[in-house]
């Protein structure tokens, strides 16, 4: 069966949600379609759980520097209520249950799936069908990339999305790639005791910002027992004794 909507949205991130529940609250009839979480990436991968990590992270690094400065102080990195933070405060353990109601709320009309184009304003999500006498709204998201390297795809590696799903902080990991995001949990697993090696392709971290930033970056990284290793590629990946 068809259905005539006024509008449709394709992907119900910050930007799609917010257009969708403001329609919807002007009094059109909308669509929002979402294959993963209503929200997008920011509040249940990106921004908020990895703030989350940081600035307990930050705490540790400041209570050691408190040795030789304004007297003693033994730091012990506890993961579990950083975990437990993200899963229950940020995420309610990754469900998007009260974003979706909370779009209702405004009488749109939500739909959990992937939406493919039929024609120019008819969409499909499964086995519905609908036709938009408006617009149609195209705020498709992003993946993490997964770089081309030989055997990558024959080990459990992660992406940013599982290490913000992490319950403990691992012995030992390397970071593929030199950007805000590797650097950010890199510093954070760092400091929660994991020992982190970085390999970047480019000849600094950061490449796109400022060189001066990328030396403070590397400076800082290297006092804190960070491994870098930068101009350089990862030609092969293999899983050996566990590791």
């Amino acid at each position: 069966m068809d259905e005539q909507v006024d509008a449709i949205v394709i992907g119900m991130g910050p930007g799609g949600e917010q257009l969708a529940g403001g329609l919807a609250a002007a009094g059109l009839n909308v669509v929002g379609i979402e294959e993963r979480l209503v929200g997008g990436e920011c509040p249940y991968f990106a921004c908020v759980p990895t703030k989350m990590m940081v600035r307990p992270s930050d705490l540790l690094a400041e209570a050691r520097r408190v040795n030789g400065m304004a007297g003693s102080a033994s730091v012990r990195p506890d993961w579990t209520p950083v975990a437990q933070c993200i899963r229950t405060e940020a995420t309610d353990d990754w469900d998007d249950r009260v974003a979706v109601e909370r779009f209702e709320r405004t009488g749109g009309h939500f739909v959990r799936g992937t939406g493919r184009f039929e024609a120019p304003n008819r969409v499909t999500v499964g086995d519905r069908v609908f036709t938009a006498q408006r617009a149609v709204i195209i705020n498709t998201g992003t993946e993490p990339l997964i770089p081309p390297v030989d055997g990558l795809d024959t080990v459990p590696y992660w992406t940013n999305r599982d290490i913000a799903q992490l319950t403990a902080p691992p012995e030992s990991i390397i970071v593929a790639g030199g950007g805000p995001v590797a650097c950010e949990l890199a510093q954070v697993l760092r400091r929660f005791g994991s020992r982190v090696t970085i390999v970047d392709l480019g000849m600094r971290l950061l490449a796109r910002e400022e060189p001066e930033s990328s030396a403070v970056v590397a400076d800082v990284f290297r006092r804190e027992g960070i491994d870098l290793h930068t101009g350089v590629s990862a030609d092969h990946v293999r899983e050996q004794g566990g590791q």
